[in-house]
Formats: structure tokens, sequence, C-alpha cells
């Protein structure tokens, strides 16, 4: 990984149970990696590209599904966001899932959630300032 990211800004780093995920940054693209523990070592399962200060990125299997979450707050300036899961792109019912309080939470905000079936559609995220007024998305994409 440092031979591929060595002129990246490490922005964020998170270890848990299962994974190591990093957020890095090169002039205006962020890269979201995640790498699977195995034992005592890692392997890469996924990563993203993104010229956007916000994304996420799905992983996992048919049993598991694991949605990453990563902001860049010194741009968003969100207190709060939520995004959807269905079923399927067509079903009426879904589970929002909200963080709020991102102002006292790391600038770089990397956050992960699993889930178990039967969820497999994400809505885009979804942000609110400290007011609960929506932000549009569109202005932070150039």
């Amino acid at each position: 990984m440092n031979n591929n990211y060595k002129n990246h800004e490490q922005l964020n780093v998170i270890e848990d149970k299962q994974s190591l995920l990093y957020l890095l940054k090169q002039r205006d693209t962020y890269h979201l990696l995640i790498f699977k523990k195995d034992g005592s070592s890692y392997s890469y399962e996924g990563g993203r590209e993104s010229d956007t200060p916000f994304g996420y990125m799905k992983v996992g299997t048919p049993d598991n599904i694991r949605i990453v979450v990563f902001i860049d707050n010194s741009i968003v300036k969100a207190e709060r966001y939520e995004f959807d899961l269905r079923a399927s792109k067509n079903d009426k019912d879904k589970l929002t899932i909200s963080l709020d309080g991102l102002s006292n939470l790391d600038t770089y905000l990397i956050k992960s959630y699993d889930f178990l079936p039967p969820y497999s559609s994400i809505s885009q995220l979804r942000f609110y300032d400290k007011h609960g007024k929506r932000i549009d998305e569109t202005v932070l994409i150039d």
C-alpha cells in the first residue's frame, strides 16, 4: 500500500475487529480502502475513488452486507447524515440509518455498518446542518 499511495494524504484510519479502513486524498480525489482482517494480517477487500467529499461503498457476501460511509466534514459541514436501505430498488419498505452529532466526531469520518439480508439497495447520502435543514449535495460536487 505504501508504494501505491505514497503521494496521498492519509485523512483517517479505522481498525475494528474485522477490518482496517483507510481514507486517503490526492488533490481532489478521495480513496476509501478496505482491508479484511485475516488472522494477524489483512487482505484487500475493495476500494472506491470519489471526486466528491463524501460517499459510500458496499462490500460483503449475500449473507452479510457491509456499508462503509466516508465524509470530509471540513467541506460538507454536516451535523447529521442519513441513508435508506431497501431489499431492492423497487421495494417500498425501507430502513433509514441516521448519524447525529457529526461536528463532535472526526472531521474525516469513516463509519462502517453491517447488515444481514435482505438489504441490497442503498439510497444517496443526505446531509443536514445544525438547524436540521437539508444541505444541497449538488453544491458539493464540482
